[in-house]
């Protein structure tokens, strides 16, 4: 079991941002990340969404994007790229692929992480998971006997 003061679940623009405040007040996340790379939930963007259809992407704190990419090239790209580019220069080392299993506190009062990968206990939890991997469907009238096709963006290509 590694021992830690907090650990980050998850590098997309949440978890990125929140370890890097972290790292200015002085403490030195662990960031884990179940995707095989970084990027966040835009790795699986569909290939139609180019840069000139998305309605802004904010810079992560401390550093903006350069240049500014060409508005023809897919999301699912660039956006990964500059969250690469972010973690290395803000000194980022997130822990890839890692599955996170449970959070519990143990008998001393420490949250004890666990993964795929093994355990970390730590006195802080961020949860930056996201919602890419579990889709939130609404609720409206009329769901249960619709016959035709439902699509989640999760699912569109």
């Amino acid at each position: 079991m590694e021992e830690t003061e907090v650990v980050v679940i998850g590098a997309g623009q949440a978890g990125l941002s929140s370890a890097y405040h972290l790292g200015r007040f002085g403490y030195e996340p662990v960031v884990l990340d179940a995707a095989e790379g970084p990027g966040g939930a835009w790795r699986h963007r569909s290939p139609s969404l180019t840069m000139e259809k998305v309605h802004g992407i904010f810079d992560l704190p401390g550093v903006r994007r350069q240049p500014e990419p060409d508005g023809g090239q897919p999301a699912a790209e660039v956006v990964p790229e500059y969250y690469a580019d972010y973690e290395r220069r803000v000194g980022l080392e997130v822990v890839r692929p890692v599955k996170v299993t449970a959070v519990h506190r143990s008998a001393d009062g420490r949250l004890l992480v666990g993964t795929d990968v093994g355990e970390w206990a730590a006195r802080a939890v961020v949860n930056a998971t996201g919602t890419w991997t579990r889709p939130y469907w609404p609720y409206y009238p009329g769901a249960a006997g619709f016959a035709g096709r439902q699509l989640h963006y999760a699912g569109y290509r």
